[in-house]
């Protein structure tokens, strides 16, 4: 019997540094926000000014979780980035607090901070600031990539989390494919999404909207303003719609354990493992080589892009009623489904767009209706295979919308 031991041998280590050092640090690049993460964006100007107050009467804040690199020297940030980048910002005098007359600072001494910069407050608050002692968490450095993942997931359970895009983006970035993916998310003119940009470009990939302006500017208007935009949302309905064309050939990859040495995963069932691998795959292409397992930058993943945009373009041209972001998913195999049908836009009636806008809407009626010898539209309920998994529930959403067309030509 194997004698009982924890998955990481290595114990956390925690301590506590102030945010002068911290600065320091992120200006001299050894603690590193990495470009390919989240939007830095992600705050409004009120919690930006809530939390910078918080430090100025040293209220307790979250912890910070980085991860060591022992290799290059460098400290990446795991949880934590948009409070760094506001520290940073406002150490640098980017910003002033807000007014105490628009919002409610919990001091009654806020006027010494209110509509002020940093170089603006009174020397004691400075030091205060400076001062302020950040828990800092350091994850063991010899945490195999599927233990950082389940952590980062855990810890980022409750708040403004990371989504699992997220972290996904963040480990595969040097995957051009991967970047691909991410920035074709982009639904806004921001300083971020301008990074992002610029950096997709020093890797060589191009932004995949500008060939689509008309179509880009549909994406922007349903996308911007919306809660669901946040994170890396919108280029997860990218990679939802690739997974479901390739869903095949993804199947095989991980029902095979043999096929995956290659990769730093282990599959268990979830679909979050089957979209690792996925993107894990992509990544060991671009950068080992060899033949490769799914279209790759260069070869394959543009033209399928343009086929998604083709589709996201005449949907939301359309209006359909009911049809939201927060159907993003849906949506993705809807027209991952149609683009495999081969399936012609012009040649839609009406009858068949009601019915479209109806699955992606309300697929669980709509696989009553459609699928019912089937047994219904599968709840995957966060599984891969089976039934009633993820992949099965991508089987089901062709032959919904093959019945659509055949019933309404």
């Amino acid at each position: 019997m194997a004698k009982a031991a924890p998955i990481v041998r290595e114990a956390t280590r925690a301590q506590s540094e102030n945010v002068e050092s911290i600065v320091l640090r992120l200006n001299n690049g050894r603690i590193v926000i990495p470009d390919y993460q989240r939007d830095a964006e992600q705050w409004d100007h009120r919690k930006e000014s809530l939390f910078i107050e918080s430090l100025l009467n040293n209220l307790t804040t979250p912890a910070f979780f980085f991860s060591e690199n022992y290799e290059t020297g460098s400290i990446e940030v795991v949880d934590g980035q948009q409070r760094l980048s506001t520290i940073l910002k406002y150490a640098e005098d980017q910003f002033e607090l807000m007014a105490s007359s628009a919002i409610n600072y919990f001091s009654p001494e806020s006027v010494h901070y209110s509509g002020k910069k940093f170089s603006e407050l009174p020397k004691t608050l400075q030091y205060v600031f400076n001062d302020y002692p950040l828990a800092i968490i350091y994850l063991p450095p010899s945490l195999e990539l599927s233990t950082k993942l389940e952590i980062f997931r855990r810890i980022n359970e409750g708040g403004t989390p990371f989504t699992a895009q997220d972290i996904r983006l963040s480990y595969y970035s040097e995957s051009k494919c991967v970047y691909f993916i991410r920035i074709a998310g982009i639904y806004a003119k921001t300083p971020s999404a301008r990074r992002m940009v610029d950096a997709a470009a020093e890797k060589g990939v191009e932004h995949p909207w500008e060939k689509h302006p008309d179509a880009w500017e549909l994406w922007k208007d349903w996308w911007e303003g919306k809660h669901r935009a946040k994170g890396q949302t919108p280029s997860a309905m990218v990679l939802w719609y690739l997974v479901f064309l390739h869903r095949e050939k993804l199947n095989q990859l991980i029902s095979d354990p043999n096929s995956m040495k290659h990769l730093p995963l282990v599959f268990h069932g979830s679909t979050e493992e089957a979209l690792d691998i996925y993107c894990a795959q992509l990544q060991f292409t671009d950068t080992q080589g060899g033949t490769p397992v799914f279209p790759t930058y260069g070869n394959g993943l543009e033209a399928e892009f343009q086929s998604f945009v083709k589709w996201v373009e005449a949907i939301l041209r359309r209006g359909l009623p009911g049809v939201s972001v927060d159907k993003y998913k849906q949506m993705a195999l809807l027209i991952g489904a149609a683009v495999e049908l081969k399936m012609d836009i012009a040649q839609l009636s009406h009858d068949a767009w009601d019915a479209i806008a109806a699955f992606i809407r309300t697929p669980r009626l709509a696989g009553n209706k459609w699928l019912e010898k089937e047994g219904g539209y599968p709840e995957s309920r966060g599984r891969w295979k089976g039934d009633r998994g993820q992949k099965a529930q991508c089987d089901m959403a062709k032959l919904l919308l093959s019945r659509i067309v055949e019933k309404y030509p």
